[in-house]
């Protein structure tokens, strides 16, 4: 029965896997937003105190089984998030955010974001990391909110696939929506982005099943190897891989996006 809760403005989905360092003072910015707002806490099979930690704050913990294995970038790590989600969809809230267990937030992040959503027409949005660089085109996974309405017109949930967080990103645009990134708006994050070359193979994955232009790819590897030639290498094996189902709904839409942006890119230069 859905549950008539329309006060409610945001939604927050945030994943957990063994953060009891960490997780409180999460919960405890995002409690404090000047904006009201529902938690939903996914505990991805912690061994440690997370999920007690937790319901103290959140609304609803979803608790899922214990796994070994680092899902970090895999399809299975959509499923943890659409856990969360699944647990809002009768939930009457106008925007839907995502946070990661380790993520700090000012009081008023939310009420700033979704305020500059609302007046620019932006469907997906975030601040940034401090002391993270942000591309205007690239909202972070942790600290993005969505609207509401429209995540629900795509599914109310990420695929089960290779590079779903940009995904999001692309089907935006390939709908003619906007998305944004507001580098004056930041958070603290507990502990530094851990760059490793297993992670930039499914990154690269995730550039294959997105049907990335392949000197888009390959530029985006280079990057990758400038300090760490290993690592470049690692995405660049992950893109040319076998591997990943292409998302067909956008698949003519990214090289064609991205053949565009090259182009405007060299005009603004000459």
């Amino acid at each position: 029965m859905e549950r008539n809760l329309g006060h409610l403005f945001c939604g927050v989905v945030i994943i957990a896997l063994n953060e009891e360092k960490a997780i409180a003072k999460c919960l405890e910015s995002l409690r404090s937003q000047t904006l009201p707002v529902f938690l939903v806490v996914v505990n991805d099979g912690s061994t440690d105190r997370t999920a007690e930690i937790a319901s103290g704050f959140a609304d609803v913990v979803v608790n899922l089984p214990h796994h070994k294995e680092s899902w970090t970038g895999k399809p299975q790590l959509a499923r943890v998030f659409n856990a969360g989600f699944r647990a809002l969809q009768d939930i009457k809230t106008g925007y839907v955010m995502i946070s990661g267990a380790d993520d700090v937030y000012p009081s008023d992040y939310i009420d700033r974001v979704t305020t500059r959503m609302r007046s620019k027409d932006v469907v997906l949005a975030s601040g940034v990391a401090e002391g993270e660089t942000s591309r205007s085109l690239s909202p972070r996974g942790g600290g993005r909110l969505l609207d509401r309405d429209w995540f629900g017109s795509v599914g109310f949930q990420y695929p089960e696939n290779y590079g779903f967080e940009v995904y999001l990103v692309y089907k935006a645009l390939s709908e003619g929506r906007k998305v944004a990134v507001f580098p004056d708006l930041e958070f603290k994050i507990s502990r530094r982005t851990h760059i490793s070359k297993r992670k930039l193979y499914l990154w690269g994955c995730g550039m294959k099943a997105l049907n990335y232009w392949w000197p888009y790819a390959i530029g985006r590897s280079i990057l990758a190897g400038i300090k760490h030639p290993a690592n470049g290498l690692a995405m660049l094996k992950g893109y040319t891989s076998g591997n990943p189902q292409r998302y067909e709904d956008i698949e003519g839409f990214v090289p064609k996006f991205q053949k565009r942006r090259l182009v405007g890119r060299l005009l603004e230069i000459l």
